[in-house]
């Protein structure tokens, strides 16, 4: 279980976020339409961009969940 402070600190950064609604609705609208893309990456590419790739994931991830229970 995380450490109650650190989700604590989480909730504060989330809470104070600005939030671009409509740039985050046209996305997730493109996303119920189509689906995920389909796309064939290039292994050394996403290796070395690996980490801004799962913090692009992980901020996607809290935009759609956001815009969700909103």
């Amino acid at each position: 279980m995380p450490d109650r402070d650190l989700v604590q600190v989480r909730v504060r950064e989330l809470a104070g976020r600005d939030w671009d609604l409509g740039r985050i609705e046209a996305r997730f609208r493109t996303l119920l339409a189509g689906g995920i893309p389909r796309r064939r990456l290039d292994r050394q590419v996403v290796l070395s961009c690996q980490a801004e790739l799962l913090d692009r994931v992980q901020r996607r991830a809290e935009e759609y969940e956001y815009l969700t229970h909103s």
